[in-house]
This record gives C-alpha cells, sequence and structure tokens, in this order.
C-alpha cells in the first residue's frame, strides 16, 4: 500500500511537470517516506541558480521551516529569489511549495495540486514512525540534503561522511544499499540533470552552466553528456529551449 501510494505520488508530480509546475515538498521525511526525498528541492531553474550560494539556500530553508507551524490552506508570495510561489499548506505539517513557468489561473492551479497535498497526508498517516526508524533514516536522509545543496561544489565521500559523522565506507555501502546506486552516480545524476534544465531555460553558455553544474572539466562535461543523452550540449539545447516571454 504504502509503495504504491509513493509510486502514485512520483507519477503524479510528474504529471504537474508536465504542466510547466515546479513542485517541491517540505515535511519530515520518516523512513518509508525517503523515496520522496529527491522532491525535497525546488526545481525551479530560477531557484536552482540563485541557491547555488550557500546562504541562499539557508534563506530557502529557513523560510520553509517557517512554513511547517502555519494553519493556513493556500498562501502567495514572493521568495527571497524572486519567484512567485503558491504554499499549500500540509495538515500533518509542513507545505508544498509550487512555481510556474507559465502563468496558471490561481483556481486551476488549486485544483491541481490539491490531489497530491491529500495523498502526501494520507502517506504521513499510514507511514509508521517508530524511533528505530528514524533513526535508521536519518543518514540517508543527511547524506541525501548535503549532496542537493552541494553538488554544483567539487565534494567528495569524505565531506559526505564528515557532515554526517561516520566513516566513508559506511556512508557508501548504506546509500548503495538504499538507493542502489553509488554516491558518485548519485551526484553525477544531479549534475547532469541540473544542466538540463539550465540548457533549457537559461542563456548562460555551455561553460558557465558546466562550471555552475559542478562539471569541473569542460570537456569531460561534453562528453559525458552526449554519452548520457545522444546529443551534444548545444544540440540539445536547441532541440529542448524554453523561450522566456
Amino acid at each position: 500500500m504504502i509503495n504504491k501510494l509513493i509510486c502514485d505520488i512520483k507519477k503524479y508530480v510528474e504529471y504537474l511537470e508536465k504542466q510547466k509546475i515546479y513542485v517541491s515538498i517540505h515535511t519530515n521525511f520518516t523512513e518509508y517516506m525517503l523515496p520522496l526525498i529527491e522532491y525535497n528541492i525546488h526545481k525551479n531553474p530560477k531557484c536552482l541558480l540563485i541557491k547555488s550560494d550557500n546562504e541562499a539556500w539557508d534563506r530557502c530553508i529557513k523560510q520553509h521551516s517557517n512554513d511547517f507551524h502555519d494553519k493556513s490552506d493556500v498562501k502567495f508570495r514572493v521568495c527571497h529569489a524572486n519567484v512567485e510561489e503558491f504554499i499549500f499548506f500540509l495538515e500533518c505539517g509542513g507545505s508544498v511549495c509550487t512555481s510556474q513557468a507559465e502563468k496558471n489561473d490561481p483556481e486551476e492551479l488549486y485544483t491541481l495540486v490539491k490531489p497530491l497535498c491529500r495523498m502526501i497526508e494520507y502517506l504521513k498517516l499510514i507511514c509508521p514512525e517508530t524511533e528505530l526508524e528514524i533513526t535508521d533514516n536519518e543518514l540517508i536522509n543527511r547524506v541525501i540534503k548535503f549532496v542537493q545543496r552541494n553538488f554544483y561544489n567539487q565534494i567528495s565521500t569524505v565531506d559526505i561522511a564528515k557532515n554526517c559523522f561516520c566513516s566513508v565506507s559506511t556512508v557508501c555501502h548504506r546509500f548503495k544499499q538504499y538507493k542502489g546506486i553509488s554516491i558518485g552516480k548519485y551526484i553525477f545524476d544531479l549534475r547532469l540533470s541540473y544542466a538540463k534544465e539550465l540548457l533549457k531555460t537559461s542563456n548562460l553558455s555551455v561553460s558557465s552552466i558546466a562550471q555552475k553544474s559542478g562539471f569541473s572539466c569542460y570537456n569531460y562535461f561534453a562528453i559525458t553528456f552526449k554519452k548520457e543523452t545522444g546529443l551534444s550540449p548545444s544540440i540539445y539545447r536547441k532541440l529542448n529551449c524554453i523561450k522566456s516571454e
């Protein structure tokens, strides 16, 4: 039941993204909810670009932390990154943050996002939350959050292990056991995904995008990008560019 609901939530987020609605989920992630933690980061390209500065990211985290106890239903605001957001508050604590590539009618947005909120609230209701599960969850949670905040920097497994207060071998083993991929592959996938978003939505040069995505060597970026996508970064941009109004 839990796995099916998580799968349904992922599919619904993908559906919203196809409607050009960026979504991030901000709540307390228990162990059973960890497959959703990738949605803890808001993938609006402007947000990602600005939050490459850690201080900006800290301001974002503080803002969303303040949302945990808000009893509103939905709220409109312009965040510190100057992005227009609609915040849908969860009855279980936390929120679903949305921004749009193209502005929709607020009532239409409400109709689209509310089912996601209800699914998350139900998931929180049926997920066990024992002390043992929270302890097991904490390490993976820390790893993923640290990597998500720092993947565009030159981080290593040593940096990650220090942040999680445990050995490199423990971090690598437990992460691969849970995610099914190595930490290095997870970082690479985040960098590649971020580069794709910037290629589609920004006017930055390809070399700048490579650097901002965490690829220290442009040639390596170009080669691996083509290996993964079958296209050079420049051709990918031409085929997928989203023109800003």
